[in-house]
């Protein structure tokens, strides 16, 4: 018995010549001894070998759990690639129960792994199918990411104190029980604080993305602005006055009231000039100058009513009626930024993520 022990021992050991055992990141690889520098690192070869179960479950996290399984042998070249992946959209490239992975592992014919809490996937494969694998994972997050909804706005804070009386008086006045307009409470006011001129928003799901855009509003927005302000002879400023709704015709179902910008007696119309400059450089999209005085997606969710969750409209005709020309007088701009969507801040304000002096 010792004996066939002892032979046994020693077919294995005859087996393993010329091979070394080396891990990486938790896996195990089969490397011919002699393709190992002296600092045991694996020398690429145009044939390789990479132990990978036939058989295995992904988890919840995109880890594999080994069945039953085998080795296989790849006799290519294999490339490994970090392919950018938002941590948001994680979860849709592992599918439910990991479907949407193992699809793409079988479309593609490449090793893809999408693990917890990084920032990528880790694609392995032949070279020349590593193209089709990140065209494949992009087409996924693209669809996501159009989605989503906007992360951030550019804006321009247009508060002063005289703004903020006006507004206040008006607020008072519409919410007074004497004033009938269905579907007006306190939770769909912009605060005093908040109301700006919109020139854009973005979808920055990635601080990296923040950081590009903010580097960028610091860099390069005050060469915009010089230019557009370099015949002027005066500072920048608007008139805030008639209200309006935005993207509805009728009045009595609005989602959206705000004040207009008027540029008195400047026919140049820098501000116009100004917006459309610096949207043209941020992004590809249209733009829409206003000042957002009431808005139902900061409507209050009560969570005894399940159609509270709707976004409910309001009756803005007798707004209108009233207070259709409503005057909150001429503001000086002299700032620009880089806020975050939802009021987050202090009091219930806008988080900046960075700004400039106009």
């Amino acid at each position: 018995m010792a004996s066939s022990s002892s032979n046994n021992g020693q077919r294995i050991v005859k087996s393993m010549q010329g091979i070394s055992l080396i891990k990486v990141q938790g896996r195990t690889f089969r490397v011919a001894t002699q393709s190992l520098d002296n600092n045991n690192r694996s020398v690429t070869k145009k044939t390789s070998s990479l132990e990978t179960p036939l058989s295995s479950e992904i988890n919840s996290d995109g880890e594999e759990k080994k069945v039953e399984g085998e080795s296989t042998l790849y006799t290519e070249e294999f490339v490994t690639i970090h392919h950018p992946v938002h941590p948001k959209f994680r979860s849709l490239l592992l599918g439910k129960g990991g479907s949407t992975l193992k699809r793409l592992r079988i479309e593609t014919g490449v090793r893809i792994d999408v693990t917890k809490g990084k920032d990528y996937a880790l694609i392995k494969g032949p070279q020349d199918k590593l193209d089709n694998a990140k065209e494949a994972i992009d087409k996924i997050i693209q669809q996501a990411y159009d989605k989503a909804r906007a992360t951030h706005f550019l804006s321009l804070p247009v508060t002063t104190a005289y703004t903020t009386r006006k507004l206040e008086e008006f607020y008072q006045s519409i919410l007074s029980s004497t004033f009938k307009c269905d579907g007006i409470d306190p939770s769909i006011l912009v605060l005093p604080a908040n109301i700006h001129i919109t020139l854009g928003i973005f979808k920055l799901l990635h601080q990296t993305e923040i950081e590009r855009a903010v580097k960028f509003l610091k860099e390069e927005c005050p060469k915009i602005i010089s230019e557009v302000m370099a015949n002027q002879d005066r500072a920048l400023s608007v008139h805030l006055r008639n209200l309006a709704i935005m993207q509805n015709k009728n009045p009595g179902q609005a989602h959206v009231l705000y004040i207009e910008p008027n540029e008195d007696n400047r026919e140049d119309q820098p501000l116009k000039k100004l917006c459309h400059a610096l949207i043209d450089k941020f992004v590809e999209a249209g733009l829409m100058t206003h000042v957002t005085l009431i808005n139902t997606s900061h409507r209050s969710i009560n969570s005894e009513d399940p159609n509270s969750k709707k976004r409910r409209p309001f009756d803005a005709r007798p707004i209108l009626k009233e207070y259709a020309h409503l005057d909150l007088g001429s503001v000086q701009i002299d700032k620009l930024h880089l806020m975050k969507m939802g009021r987050k801040g202090p009091g219930g304000t806008y988080v900046s993520e960075g700004c400039i002096s106009i």
